[in-house]
């Protein structure tokens, strides 16, 4: 014999704590849980035994946690219960909270926000597929937007607020991204030429930073986050970005150094002049760097410059981040192997590669050449041995760290 219902506590995604209950049908089959709305456990039995006199304890459908409650403050990133379980667990950005944040107010609230959290079924689903369709929105979005879905989904099965997760019934669409069309090296050398003014405006920051990009694969944020203090002879020691929640650890968390040619260190020492041991690309001494859309408009106006329309850039889809595809397909073509690509670039695609590679980029000789190779200049026999100038790097990246 049980009693006809069961009280417990949650906190929602929101942080305040809530008391839930349980009721039993009339074959004894447990059912539930459903919100009391009350946060005291005194005040919920009361409620609950209100509604047991009135014959409602198993409520309508309508009583029932609705997804946009649900949703309330799920993705807050310093109350979410989710995001705090998460980071006791594994490195996460500001950014997925903000992604997470924006998805579920833009399109999932509005669609599903009315519907009870139990009544979202594997065919609601679908007919969410289908309405996205319909709107025009590409296959590649929509499961974007999927896959936030089913991480609440998920965690609302955790954290037994549902009994099973409506998503794990659900594929994603087909990948329907475009082909990417990368930059070629013949663009680069146009883009590049030794009278660089001309198709950059006489900017140097913004042909520069678009250069060190293509010559490194490094991110937007990397090369904002550059300081003098981490520029050095032979290369730059990689170990933070900046973006617009300011200066902090790169995306990967992964700090290396990265190969250099002489050409560009030499370039690059001349904004270090004007900006000392502060951030390279900066307008204001080093005090703080420009922003990602001084070096991404920098690139468009070059790229109409050497002969290319708007309608064919963005067609390509070409933009700051296409020099981090350029940068590993040259690599790549020059014979290097995918772990030492991933050294010299940070790229972690492949879990297993990322565990056992141990690789010192600085190792490889053949990134400097292909650097060279690109900028036109012809590789100089190393003064030091190897193992002299890697003992030197590594010296001077753990005074620097």
């Amino acid at each position: 014999m049980h009693n006809d219902f069961t009280l417990f506590s949650r906190a929602v995604p929101s942080g305040k704590k809530v008391m839930y209950y349980y009721a039993y049908d009339e074959n004894g089959k447990r059912r539930g849980p459903w919100t009391t709305g009350q946060t005291s456990r005194t005040a919920a039995k009361n409620y609950c035994n209100l509604l047991n006199r009135k014959g409602k304890l198993l409520p309508e459908r309508g009583n029932v946690l609705t997804f946009e409650e649900y949703a309330e403050g799920w993705w807050d990133w310093d109350t979410s219960p989710y995001l705090k379980e998460r980071r006791k667990r594994f490195d996460l950005a500001p950014t997925y909270a903000k992604r997470g944040g924006m998805i579920t107010k833009q399109q999932l609230v509005p669609y599903f926000g009315k519907m009870n959290l139990d009544g979202i079924t594997s065919e609601a689903i679908e007919q969410w597929f289908d309405y996205m369709v319909g709107e025009e929105y590409k296959n590649t979005y929509i499961n974007g937007n999927f896959a936030i879905l089913k991480v609440m989904m998920n965690w609302a099965v955790r954290k037994k607020i549902i009994a099973s997760d409506p998503t794990k019934d659900v594929s994603k669409l087909k990948n329907d991204r475009k082909p990417i069309k990368i930059i070629t090296t013949d663009e680069f050398r146009a883009l590049f030429i030794k009278d660089w003014r001309g198709v950059w405006d006489n900017d140097r920051i913004a042909c520069l930073g678009n250069k060190l990009a293509a010559l490194t694969g490094m991110r937007a944020g990397e090369v904002l986050g550059l300081r003098g203090e981490y520029l050095f002879d032979t290369h730059l020691y990689l170990c933070a970005q900046y973006d617009k929640f300011g200066y902090r650890e790169t995306k990967t968390k992964f700090k290396h150094n990265v190969p250099l040619p002489p050409r560009m260190v030499e370039e690059l020492n001349e904004l270090k002049a004007i900006n000392g041991q502060g951030f390279i690309f900066s307008t204001n001494g080093g005090a703080s760097p420009v922003n990602n859309r001084y070096l991404y408009d920098g690139l468009l106006d070059a790229l109409e410059k050497i002969g290319m329309s708007e309608g064919e850039i963005k067609e390509r889809g070409l933009c700051f981040h296409a020099w981090r595809h350029f940068c590993n397909t040259e690599l790549h073509k020059a014979g290097l192997s995918i772990q030492q690509v991933q050294a010299v670039t940070g790229h972690k695609t492949e879990r297993m590669s990322e565990w056992y590679c141990h690789f010192d980029p600085m190792e490889f000789t053949e990134v400097p050449k292909v650097q060279n190779d690109l900028l036109g200049i012809k590789s100089e026999k190393p003064e030091q041995s190897p193992a002299v100038a890697l003992h030197i790097v590594k010296t001077e990246a753990q005074q620097s760290a």
